[in-house]
Formats: structure tokens, C-alpha cells, sequence
């Protein structure tokens, strides 16, 4: 672009010097054509016999103005006719005015720039602004259905008698330490606030004796292949028609590895509640009786909706006199028991390397805290 203009500017400059130049030529020939004119008049006066005063006069008068052109001719073409330090400083000037055009040019390119950049920024921000009006009249319709019902709430609260406040309850603090030699566990899930008592050597004798008998019975049935040994799926499937129960849970048998093992499904409210719990003449005082505190321990094991009746039942056992702990469980845990026997499902292990040496006996560990 710059090279552009300086070629421009170059043959504006040729085109002020020819104008110059053309004009300075036009006065020369008219100043020649002047003198010829005056050479011719003398001539013609000299070779005339008459001589005329008044044409005298008149060809001296013109003779005057012819030298008063003659002078502002030269003046004139002075004048046209600078000097090369002058031409110079002309084209420096024009070259200088040349830089600050352009210049002026670019500036105002960028004030357009800016300009053009500014008004989308303005449109943008006047479509966001759109945009947060609409946002602010949701929150805004929002908030004032959140105060309504935050008022609701206010005048029902006024009108809701004062409850009585609940007696406090005292939990005492744990003392993890280990069950006293002899003494078994007498084990209780505690879950919908309710307690179940899990009777399972019962239920393992009967499991294993049905067990032991179905899979006597149906040899042909479970075993296709001796080596293959039972076949665990359907094993457990026949097994599970008659569900297995007690008072308190069902249970269901299921294959861990070879072995077969009892799982067992708390009843809908067959659990001891927290008022029958509490109460002096409840079943469950009957029934916590009936344990030797001298040969039991209690373990409870306790599910997340559970604790307010772990606390009671705790105060109850306790007050009775019985050691006791507690396991706090997740809400998907489930209760299961071995069930033991004759019967193992698949195929039988290979007989161990009688001559691979035997492991070290493990050191007795230290007996677990199971009470607190």
C-alpha cells in the first residue's frame, strides 16, 4: 500500500513540473514573439520616407508596455522556475504530508476497528442482558413461592402446640475388651427399629439334615457326571421351594463355592419394638430370662435406622446384668450362617502332596474386643 502511494505521489510531482515547465515555455515564446514584433515595427519606421509623430509616439508607447511585459515575463519565470534546494524541500513537504495522510488514514481505520468491535460487544451484551432478565423474573417468581410457602410453614408452626421434652437418655461410653473364657455369643439384628433375636444352630441342624437327605435322594438328579459332582444350581433350587423359617426370619439356602450356606430375611414387624422392648412384663424380658448371663453374651448387630432401639435395648440388658457389644452394619447387610454336612457341590479338589512340607503353625492371636 505504501508503495502504491509513492509511485502516486511520484507522478503528481511530474505533473506539477510539466504544467510548470509548459507555462514557462508559453511566456518564452511570447516574449519572442513580442521582440519580433518590435523589430519588424523599427524596420518598417526606418526604410518609411514619411515619419509620423503621432505613429511615433504610439510605437514608442508600445515599445514601454512591450518592456513592462518583458520584465514581468522575466519576474514571472523566476518565479516558475525554482531552484533544486526548493524542489527538494516542495517534494520533502509533499512526502511529509504524504506520511501524515496515511497515518490520519490508518488512525481512523482503527477508531473504526474499535467502533465496529464496540457495537457487537454492545449487541452481545444487550442479548445477555435479555437472556438474565429472564432468569432474574424465574428466581424472582421463585423466591416469592419459597416465601409463601416459608409463611405457610411460619403460621403453621404458630399453631402447633409445644411438645413435651423428652426425658434425656444416658448412653454409656464404650470399653472395648474381650469376652471372659467360656462365655458364647447370643447374637440380635436390630433393624426398622425393631429387634430380632437370630436363632441359627436350629436352623443349621435342619438345613443340613434336609440337605443331606436331598441330595441322597436325588443323586441321579444333581450328579450327571461323578466327576462333575452336584450341580449347585439346581440343588439350591429345589431346595428353596420350601423356604426354611422361624419367628423371627426365612431363610434360603445359596452355593458359596462348594459349600452351602444360609441366608437369612428379617419377617415384616416380627421384631421386638422399642415399647415392648422397655415395657417390664414384655415377651422380651421373658425371653432374656431365660439366657444365663454367666454362659451368654449379647452382640448386636446394628443397621442405620436401628440405633434409638439399640439404646433401649441396651438399658434393658444392662439393667438385667448381661455383657453385651455392638456392630454397626451398612443398610444392605445381610445375616448368613454356615450350613455344614455331608453335602458339597462340584467337583472334588485334588488330595494334597503328602510330601509337601507342613505350614508352621500360626501363633494364638490376641482374643477380639467383643464387648463394650
Amino acid at each position: 500500500m505504501a508503495k502504491r502511494r509513492g509511485v502516486e505521489e511520484e507522478e503528481g510531482l511530474d505533473s506539477l513540473l510539466d504544467t510548470m515547465f509548459n507555462v514557462v515555455g508559453i511566456l518564452i515564446i511570447v516574449l519572442v514573439v513580442v521582440q519580433l514584433g518590435m523589430q519588424e515595427s523599427v524596420k518598417q519606421i526606418a526604410n518609411s520616407m514619411q515619419i509620423d509623430p503621432l505613429a511615433l509616439e504610439k510605437l514608442i508607447k508600445d515599445l514601454e508596455e512591450a518592456q513592462k511585459d518583458k520584465l514581468k515575463v522575466e519576474k514571472e519565470l523566476k518565479d516558475l522556475n525554482p531552484d533544486e534546494q526548493d524542489l527538494e524541500m516542495l517534494i520533502q513537504r509533499l512526502q511529509s504530508e504524504s506520511v501524515a495522510k496515511e497515518a490520519i488514514l490508518k488512525s481512523q481505520q482503527g477508531e473504526l476497528q474499535k467502533a465496529i468491535i464496540a457495537q457487537k460487544d454492545a449487541l452481545e451484551m444487550a442479548k445477555k442482558a435479555d437472556e438474565n432478565k429472564e432468569k432474574r423474573e424465574k428466581l424472582s417468581s421463585e423466591l416469592n413461592s419459597a416465601l409463601e410457602e416459608i409463611a405457610k410453614l411460619e403460621a403453621t408452626l404458630d399453631d402447633t402446640p409445644e411438645r413435651a421434652q423428652l426425658a434425656a437418655k444416658v448412653v454409656t461410653l464404650p470399653d472395648p475388651r474381650p469376652a471372659p473364657d467360656g462365655i458364647k455369643e447370643a447374637a440380635f439384628l436390630l433393624t426398622g427399629n425393631q429387634v430380632y433375636p437370630i436363632v441359627d444352630e436350629p436352623a443349621r441342624a435342619s438345613a443340613r439334615k434336609r440337605a443331606e437327605y436331598q441330595a441322597e435322594r436325588g443323586v441321579r438328579k444333581y450328579i450327571k457326571d461323578p466327576k462333575e459332582g452336584i450341580d449347585a444350581e439346581k440343588f439350591v433350587e429345589d431346595f428353596n421351594e420350601r423356604p426354611m423359617s422361624d419367628d423371627w426370619f426365612r431363610m434360603e439356602m445359596y452355593a458359596a463355592g462348594r459349600d452351602p450356606r444360609l441366608r437369612f430375611t428379617p419377617k415384616e414387624d416380627a421384631g421386638f419394638k422399642i415399647d415392648e422392648v422397655t415395657s417390664p412384663r414384655s415377651r422380651f424380658r421373658r425371653l432374656l430370662s431365660t439366657v444365663d448371663p454367666s454362659k451368654f453374651y449379647f452382640k448386636f448387630i446394628v443397621m442405620p435406622d436401628s440405633y434409638e432401639a439399640y439404646v433401649e435395648t441396651r438399658h434393658v440388658t444392662d439393667e438385667m446384668g448381661y455383657l453385651a457389644g455392638w456392630t454397626p452394619v451398612d443398610a444392605n447387610w445381610q445375616y448368613t450362617t454356615w450350613v455344614g454336612g455331608k453335602v458339597k457341590f462340584g467337583p472334588e479338589p485334588p488330595p494334597p502332596d503328602p510330601n509337601a512340607p507342613k505350614p508352621a503353625p500360626k501363633p494364638a492371636g490376641p482374643k477380639p474386643n467383643v464387648l463394650d
